[in-house]
């Protein structure tokens, strides 16, 4: 039997990896948050390093199969027994392919939201819009000092997947996933104007941001890849 690598069967959403990112151009903020703010974003056996996150918005204008869309979000550093590196907490798209290729091969908690980009040269501006709230909003002027930025790989993530017959989940399992192929173009400090709102399903303003410490914008290539299951914790299931 010939299985499809996503569904629907005869037409399936996404294509088969790897997928080939060029040209992103990214800003992101580094925050110094309350730990204990940082924490409520975590899955349980997850501990915080630190006490700096980042928020970004990303243009992906060619991101291979998947196409052109915008993306922002929320990056913990964090452990995982003796696995040092940072859990996406909080990720938003603009398109069904990027949020269901996203959730069901590494556990990324992709929804979908406007995040619209505008770029002037080294002067970038973007929001994340989410059923009619701001989310999140940054405008990124060039011009500022390095950052020591914290350890941003690999990517920890949960999959995590409802059961159709019960209430324990059919799948929940330690992603590990660690991006290949990274050409950086472009890296460029400055400072940037951060605005963080909450929404119904959304609480960015639970992470306490104290201060940002520096911003930068990025422009680079990538390869993302399969990942690695870590831990396998999905419920054993016994039928009557």
């Amino acid at each position: 039997m010939t299985m499809p690598f996503a569904t629907p069967h005869a037409a399936p959403l996404y294509a088969a990896l790897p997928y080939h990112y060029r040209n992103v151009t990214k800003i992101s903020a580094y925050c110094r948050c309350d730990p204990k703010g940082l924490r409520q974003f975590l899955p349980p056996d997850f501990e915080v390093v630190g006490d700096v996150c980042e928020l970004f918005i990303m243009e992906a204008p060619d991101a291979g199969p998947l196409g052109s869309y915008n993306e922002a979000g929320l990056v913990i550093p964090a452990r995982y027994g003796d696995l040092i590196g940072a859990h996406v907490a909080l990720e938003y798209v603009e398109t069904d392919d990027s949020m269901a290729a996203g959730r069901e091969i590494w556990g990324y908690p992709k929804k979908l939201a406007d995040v619209p980009m505008t770029v002037t040269g080294n002067a970038v501006s973007a929001q994340v819009i989410r059923r009619g709230v701001q989310l999140m909003g940054m405008d990124f002027t060039p011009g500022g000092n390095a950052i020591e930025k914290p350890v941003m790989q690999p990517r920890l993530q949960v999959r995590s997947f409802p059961a159709a017959d019960g209430p324990l989940p059919d799948c929940y399992q330690i992603i590990s996933n660690q991006v290949t192929g990274f050409v950086l173009h472009d890296s460029i400090f400055g400072t940037v104007d951060l605005k963080v709102v909450s929404g119904p399903q959304d609480p960015l303003e639970d992470l306490g941001v104290i201060e940002v410490l520096g911003a930068e914008l990025s422009r680079y290539d990538f390869l993302l890849g399969y990942g690695e299951v870590v831990k396998d914790l999905s419920p054993s299931k016994t039928k009557g």
